[in-house]
């Protein structure tokens, strides 16, 4: 059983859900999930088999209680509950007793704000909560060794990445593109340096993704910029171009790894867990992942994708060979393996 509550949008954990019910149930597990999404989330609610989508209305200490009460009657039939963010992860904490089932803690992401995201005192207390919770929890799980080292968890959190559904690769590099921004319109996603890149280069540029830094984003962004706001991650990759990921912190990076099945080159952030997974080739990763902050280097990089050809095909067949290896049924074998090791640890 899957607790995912409450989401802000119809994209990373809550795709990530979807994918892994689907891929377990394919192979006659039955796994579910409950999930709870705030009402000014783009899309529609899933009508999928083994979910249950309810609107999150509560906020503060109340969403805890509402996400318990919400997912109790599938909990308590349930022999393993995975919580995928936070305040799930203090909520299935809290409702632990005797002979309830196992309790693991799937981190997707930093599970409390980063320094200067919020005010020290609740920065402090939110991750006191988090914490609490997590080792009140059977097993941490983590999607990257760089999410692992954010956290400051050791090795008693293991590593079990997240994966997509494959897409099937449309691109082959030979025509550049616009440059793409896909993702959440929030502090850690960095869309300013996006726009920022788009500028210096002169370059057309296309933004997928709504949030709350939308409208100062439009504000300061060129005429060249076209903004489509939340779109279907098929149609994200149906037109070529170069995926450019810059954010502060990124656990894994789902919208890269689509991308990279697509055939898209991409340009990652040092801070984006999925990079080292992406590419395996060290001259291409010295040149593709780069310091967040290092603007003329990111420059340097779109640049030569954009003038060589040659350049844009080997990235691309590299990108879409090692996205094969980050499909959701790895992740469910991996999950999978993790559950069987921590059932067989006295």
């Amino acid at each position: 059983m899957i607790v995912a509550a409450p989401l802000s949008a119809r994209s990373g954990v809550y795709r990530s859900t979807l994918d892994l019910v689907a891929a377990a149930r394919r192979r006659g597990l039955d796994w579910q999930a409950c999930i709870g999404v705030r009402a000014e989330a783009s899309g529609r609610p899933t009508t999928a088999p083994g979910v249950i989508e309810y609107t999150a209305r509560d906020h503060g200490a109340r969403v805890v209680h509402e996400v318990q009460r919400r997912s109790a009657p599938s909990v308590a039939a349930a022999d393993v509950v995975i919580s995928m963010v936070p305040q799930s992860d203090v909520a299935v904490s809290a409702a632990r007793s005797v002979g309830s089932p196992l309790r693991i803690a799937w981190v997707r992401g930093l599970p409390w704000p980063a320094r200067g995201e919020q005010p020290g005192w609740r920065r402090s207390a939110i991750a006191a909560i988090e914490r609490r919770a997590l080792r009140r929890a059977d097993a941490v799980w983590v999607t990257s060794p760089l999410l692992r080292e954010e956290m400051g968890w050791g090795p008693s959190a293991t590593v079990v990445p997240a994966g997509i559904p494959i897409l099937d690769r449309r691109h082959d590099g030979s025509d550049a593109g616009e440059l793409i921004f896909a993702g959440r319109l929030s502090a850690e996603k960095n869309i300013e340096m996006f726009l920022e890149v788009a500028h210096r280069t002169a370059l057309p540029a296309r933004v997928h993704g709504e949030g709350p830094l939308l409208s100062s984003a439009q504000r300061t962004a060129a005429s060249s910029v076209r903004w489509h706001g939340w779109t279907p991650h098929e149609d994200v990759w149906a037109a070529p171009g170069t995926l450019l990921c810059p954010s502060h912190r990124e656990a894994f990076g789902r919208s890269a790894v689509e991308a990279a099945s697509a055939g898209v080159p991409v340009v990652l952030s040092d801070r984006t867990g999925v990079a080292p997974l992406l590419f395996r080739d060290p001259d291409l990763e010295r040149r593709f992942v780069l310091p967040v902050g290092d603007v003329p280097a990111w420059v340097a990089a779109v640049r030569a994708l954009t003038a060589d050809e040659d350049l844009r095909r080997r990235v691309s067949s590299h990108l879409a060979a090692s996205a094969r290896r980050l499909s959701e049924d790895a992740s469910l074998d991996a999950a999978l393996a993790a559950l069987d090791t921590l059932m067989r640890t006295p």
